[in-house]
C-alpha cells in the first residue's frame, strides 16, 4: 500500500485546511530542508498548487525571501531563528520547531513575541503544530 504521509507535514496541511487557507497561487516559504518535514511538506504544498521556496542555512538574505511570502513555515530545528526582520504584515507563520531555551522552557524556531506583533496569524509553541501532529499519529495507530 501507499502507507502514511509523515505526521508533521500532514499536521501543517491540516492546520491550513482547518482555517480554509487556499494555497492555490500562494507564495509559501519553507525554512528547513529535512527529509522528515521540509521536503515532504514542500511536495504537499506543491500538490495544492502553492508556489514553494525552500530556505536553508546557505540561503542568501533569507529575510528578503521570507518577507516576500504569503505563508512562512519554519522547520529549521533551531530556536528563535526567525524574528521580526523576516516577516511583514498580512502573513501567516507556522512554527514547526520544538526547542528548549536556556531556562528549560519550550520554544519554537520563531521568536513568537516579536513576530506575533507583525503578522496576521502565527501558531504558538507549545500548543500549535505538535498537538495536531500527535492527533495524526494517533489516527494512524487506531
Amino acid at each position: 500500500g501507499e502507507g502514511f504521509a509523515p505526521c508533521t507535514p500532514s499536521a501543517v496541511m491540516r492546520i491550513l485546511e482547518h482555517y480554509d487557507v487556499d494555497l492555490t497561487g500562494k507564495e509559501v516559504v519553507v525554512v528547513g530542508r529535512s527529509l522528515v518535514v521540509g521536503k515532504p511538506l514542500a511536495m504537499m504544498l506543491l500538490a495544492k498548487n502553492a508556489t514553494v521556496t525552500i530556505c536553508h542555512t546557505k540561503t542568501k538574505d533569507m529575510a528578503e525571501v521570507t518577507r516576500r511570502a504569503d505563508i512562512v513555515i519554519v522547520a529549521a530545528g533551531k530556536a528563535g531563528v526567525i524574528g521580526k526582520e523576516h516577516v511583514r504584515e498580512g502573513q501567516i507563520v507556522i512554527d514547526v520547531g520544538i526547542n528548549v531555551d536556556e531556562n528549560g522552557k519550550l520554544c519554537g524556531d520563531v521568536r513568537f513575541d516579536e513576530v506575533s506583533e507583525v503578522v496576521d496569524a502565527i501558531t504558538p509553541v507549545p500548543g500549535g503544530v505538535g498537538g495536531v501532529t500527535t492527533s495524526i499519529l494517533a489516527s494512524h495507530l487506531l
